[in-house]
């Protein structure tokens, strides 16, 4: 059995997007289960990698800076993972506080069009449930269940607010080429993320690779043994970093808890490598 300290959990998502726990705690987590490394990526948010930073200085266990963007490329939702990005840079702090302001313009429209639904819902409460973190369709989805509108989370999503639902709204994102910019200029990797199948896709492989991005994330919780080696093998054929992490919200989300998909301590050194 591979030892513990070998597995690092690269992909994890905290209370300040659309996960439901601390920063801190999600540290903690990774270190009672002995993993060499932890790397919190909230959607659009920089919050949580400094919480976690803390922590992971008091127990001794290493975490690096992390961040999630999307991107649209040919009306699919890509997204991009940003590794050891400086947290105080301040075009990167900037861009953040625009998809923050965008992502509750876009709340607010969700809500609206949920009244004329006839699911009323107060602004206020999705707000307070994102706490200090970034407002998403999840904490909008948990007013509705919390108020008995609906059944549960896939109900909020298969019948108002999920893709092509009466209710969506799409999201606010940044270009490609400025996400990547943005991280790069912040001293980060960029990585994308979950590629699946859509790693067989050249033209769409080269797009991404072509503005910068140096990895692509192997190992998740949707990507069966035949996905995972071919990301490994693209990875390796175009001289890329391979990256991996459980993704982890809540472990309903997808039955999976924090390090339950793990990617090597290897991956760690390579994208320290990449930005020296």
């Amino acid at each position: 059995m591979k030892n513990a300290a070998d597995r690092c959990d690269l992909h994890i998502h905290s209370n300040y997007s659309d996960g439901t726990i601390q920063p801190a705690e999600l540290v903690r987590m990774a270190h009672e289960i002995g993993l060499g490394a932890c790397s919190i990526t909230d959607h659009d948010s920089i919050e949580g990698p400094r919480e976690a930073l803390r922590e992971g200085a008091r127990l001794g266990i290493e975490v690096l800076e992390g961040v999630e963007f999307s991107v649209c490329i040919d009306d699919q939702d890509i997204h991009i993972l940003g590794y050891l990005i400086d947290l105080d840079d301040e075009e990167l702090g900037q861009q953040i506080t625009f998809l923050g302001e965008a992502r509750l313009e876009r709340a607010e429209e969700i809500v609206g069009r949920l009244a004329d639904s006839g699911l009323e819902i107060p602004l206020s409460e999705v707000v307070e449930l994102s706490g200090k973190g970034t407002v998403g369709r999840p904490h909008i989805a948990k007013v509705l269940v919390r108020r008995g509108l609906v059944s549960g989370f896939q109900a909020a999503f298969g019948r108002y607010i999920g893709e092509g639902r009466p209710c969506y709204v799409p999201k606010t994102v940044l270009p490609l080429s400025r996400v990547v910019t943005l991280i790069e200029n912040a001293g980060g990797v960029a990585v994308w993320a979950h590629p699946g199948n859509r790693v067989r896709n050249q033209l769409l492989l080269d797009e991404i690779l072509d503005a910068g991005v140096a990895g692509l994330e192997a190992y998740h919780p949707n990507h069966d043994p035949a996905t995972v080696s071919e990301i490994e093998s693209v990875a390796k054929r175009r001289g890329l970093i391979t990256t991996g992490g459980s993704d982890y919200h809540f472990f309903e989300a997808k039955q999976i808890d924090v390090g339950g998909v793990t990617a090597p301590y290897s991956t760690v050194l390579a994208l320290r490598a990449a930005v020296i």
